[in-house]
């Protein structure tokens, strides 16, 4: 019950066919979930050398290269190319080969010497302050979790402070030695900035970024650069601030929101960012308690007659959406910078109700941020996700990386259509580009991720471009250009190859298929189109694919549908798709535009493994006889005398049968004869709260009985397979009958088995 670790890549078809036209035929794209940053093994650590390239198409000296040890040379297996060792691999030979030619050294890292110092990694504090206006404790909790940042960054990291309210307040930061108190400069909120205005506003010197060893000089006359500084320098500055924070004393009318200048705020971020660390990575700590109100980005006026936007109202249109459009473009063009810049944005959200967060989620989406979404910063939920969002590796190091970019380049037998997941296109373009059809962000060779981690997983799509039919392997190069958190910059590179069938029978490619990653991968290629497209043709895509797919790949008799069987290689694919209809990702009539940008944000990088629970939630079962049991996500498995506990990735619920709450309420688990029963109550939470700990972000954690009004969370989920459609299950039979209109699984199966075999 417990996060698996996946590989660090998983394909969709371990083998595939050679010929563009067979490739089509196969209906599910060739693609791979790739994790550029997954921990190296304890053996292979970071080369201290720069890496050996092909003089052709800059792939990189890798254990598939062809190497004639006689004459010192090696082939790219990419391009083909012959090109010559340096005098250092001299001595190399059958016996003597550099790791990076071990047959098991697929992915190596190397240190790169030739690249300019960089600084650490900045953190630039956005808080909101139209907080505690209507509960004290709320400021209190506010000022708790920034005192625990503090805690929780390196000494050398590079701090500053932005708060907004009505108005917009940049802090200068002073060391302690400096007896000058800290002054604010403070810009309206009414407006956004750019870098050019900031920078005159502030009198900033941006001839260059911040240095590594020592913060830049200044020109005479203008005013030293002291809105960003080393923590350990002004540690005890940046306590008595948080402290000191206070609610916005901008008044408030009872009957209107509070004047909230989101868009200006971040403006500024972004813009003083843009000034003093171009092409430096850091992060923007956006803390936001409510809509933007004032200004730009703005979301909601402070009207409460007027309420928050809904899917409905931004597909039709509606009054309540007239800001959607604007705020968007805005915050799309905030984003531009940042990746740019390689600057991402976090935003840790709370509230009870929106807060805009899918008007700026290019902000963080784009960037690789982290999004939390809370009702309280006291909340347990929050309080371990955040000490979890500053996790570090064994080595003291933080596993989050800036100012990332990646490149594909693939052998000629094949092309790279597309990638999704917290990826920017880089717009560049070489012979690996497929020119002929994009999947997620295509029609390049390379993507920018501002800030990427360990537990990142990207979705890498593929297209056959041979037109004649050859055996043999196919190749592909990942090369990951990063700011490591220490200001050093790497290079991670992955090098694979794919086996080209030859076969023609179908039965030989089922065997060949993961239809675990083919429902993940399809799944965010559906997010996607979901986006901005509509949702009846983003089902149909999918029926269409699944539709083709059994029909390419079942066993069946022509218009017989009670003869169709699929091999156990496919098998459950089709409840896969069944179970991504039906989700968060694709149905958003329970879930606010905000809401939705969360779900699809995480299901963008989550593994292979994690994203299949967001999908298909996992269901186990407890009863007197022992557990936990993996049972049907079904309606039949709801019985009264056993407990479930329902995995939804973003929720946790145990969910105690009819019987059970009978018996818990009669007091049995007090008495000493029904010691069983006592941990049968026991181990279901235990085991959901090893859950619970163990994820990120963490999910909520719900207790329900049977008939409670938290069980919809799991009736909404399982398949209802006895409704109350059905009259002649009342009275009889087991499982619990669901009140929905929805059709069940087996309906699906079967619409599906009649569409198949026509």
């Amino acid at each position: 019950m417990s996060d698996q670790p996946d590989k660090v890549e998983r394909w969709t078809w371990t083998q595939f066919p050679a010929t563009r036209l067979e490739a089509a035929r196969m209906v599910i794209p060739l693609a791979c979930s790739y994790a550029p940053l997954s921990p190296l093994p304890p053996h292979l650590q970071p080369f201290e050398f720069d890496p050996q390239q092909c003089r052709t198409c800059e792939a990189v000296l890798n254990s598939y290269c062809q190497c004639d040890f006689r004459s010192l040379t090696w082939l790219c297996p990419l391009c083909g190319t012959k090109n010559n060792f340096p005098q250092q691999y001299s001595a190399i030979n059958e016996s003597n080969l550099p790791t990076e030619l071990h047959r098991e050294s697929t992915t190596v890292e190397y240190v790169l010497g030739n690249a300019r110092p960089l600084p650490p990694p900045f953190y630039l504090f956005c808080i909101d302050l139209c907080v505690g206006s209507a509960n004290p404790q709320d400021m209190e909790d506010l000022r708790e979790t920034l005192l625990k940042a503090l805690n929780f960054l390196p000494p050398d990291a590079i701090v500053g402070v932005i708060t907004f309210g009505t108005a917009v307040s940049v802090h200068e930061l002073r060391p302690a030695s400096d007896d000058l108190p800290g002054r604010v400069f403070t810009l309206k909120g009414s407006k956004a900035y750019t870098t050019q205005q900031i920078a005159k506003f502030l009198r900033l010197n941006i001839q260059g970024p911040l240095l590594e060893k020592e913060m830049p000089k200044h020109a005479p006359g203008t005013v030293p650069n002291t809105f960003f500084a080393r923590l350990s320098d002004v540690e005890m500055f940046l306590t008595e601030l948080f402290e000191g924070l206070e609610p916005d004393p901008w008044p408030v009318d009872p009957h209107c929101r509070q004047r909230r200048c989101v868009g200006a705020a971040m403006s500024t971020a972004v813009g003083l960012c843009d000034a003093l660390f171009p092409g430096s990575g850091g992060r923007i700590m956006l803390f936001l308690s409510g809509p933007c109100t004032e200004g730009p980005g703005l979301t909601v006026d402070t009207d409460l007659g007027n309420v928050m936007r809904g899917h409905n109202d931004i597909k039709g249109d509606t009054p309540e959406a007239k800001n959607w459009t604007k705020a968007r473009t805005f915050y799309d063009e905030l984003s531009s910078k940042l990746v740019r810049n390689g600057h991402c944005v976090d935003a840790f959200l709370n509230a009870l109700d929106q807060v805009g967060f899918a008007e700026m989620r290019s902000c963080v989406t784009l960037t690789g941020g982290t999004c939390l979404l809370v009702d309280s910063y006291s909340n347990e939920k929050f309080v371990d996700a955040f000490k979890k969002f500053f996790r570090r590796n064994a080595d003291g190091t933080f596993p989050k990386v800036y100012n990332a970019r990646i490149k594909v380049q693939c052998s000629p037998q094949w092309k790279v259509a597309g990638a999704c997941g917290p990826v920017t296109s880089a717009k560049k373009k070489s012979l690996s580009v497929s020119q002929d059809s994009e999947m997620g962000v295509g029609g390049t060779c390379e993507w920018i991720m501002p800030s990427v981690d360990d537990k990142t997983h990207l979705a890498f799509y593929f297209e056959v471009a041979n037109t004649q039919k050859t055996g043999g392997f196919r190749f592909v190069q990942f090369t990951t250009r990063y700011q490591h958190c220490s200001g050093s910059t790497r290079l991670r590179v992955t090098t694979l190859c794919h086996p080209i069938s030859t076969a023609t029978r179908a039965d030989d490619f089922v065997q060949c298929f993961d239809q675990e990653t083919a429902a993940v991968l399809m799944a965010r290629l559906a997010s996607f189109k979901a986006e901005d497209g509509h949702l009846f043709d983003v089902l149909r895509w999918l029926d269409g694919h699944l539709i083709k797919l059994v029909a390419k790949f079942a066993k069946y008799e022509r218009d017989n549908p009670s003869s169709l069987t699929l091999a156990p290689q496919l098998s459950l694919f089709p409840q896969f798709i069944f179970h991504l209809r039906r989700s968060q990702f694709l149905q958003v009539f329970n879930s606010s535009p905000d809401e939705t940008c969360f779900f699809r944000l995480w299901l963008d990088r989550e593994s292979p493994t994690n994203a299949l629970v967001m999908i298909q939630p996992a269901l186990y079962s407890y009863d007197s006889s022992g557990g936990p049991r993996p049972c049907l996500l079904d309606s039949t498995s709801v019985t009264p005398d056993c407990i479930l506990v329902l995995d939804t990735y973003f929720e946790v619920v145990v969910h105690y049968g009819e019987s059970i709450v009978a018996w818990r309420e009669a007091g049995y688990q007090n008495q000493p004869n029904y010691e069983y029963f006592k941990r049968l109550l026991e181990q279901p939470v235990e085991e959901a709260m090893k859950i619970v700990k163990a994820r990120y972000p963490q999910p909520r954690f719900v207790e329900c009985d049977h008939h409670g009004s938290q069980a919809r969370l799991l009736y909404n989920v399982i398949n209802p397979s006895k409704t109350h459609q059905d009259g002649d299950n009342y009275g009889g039979g087991g499982g619990e009958i669901v009140y929905t209109d929805d059709a069940s699984l087996q309906t699906f199966l079967d619409h599906l088995k009649k569409l198949a075999v026509q």
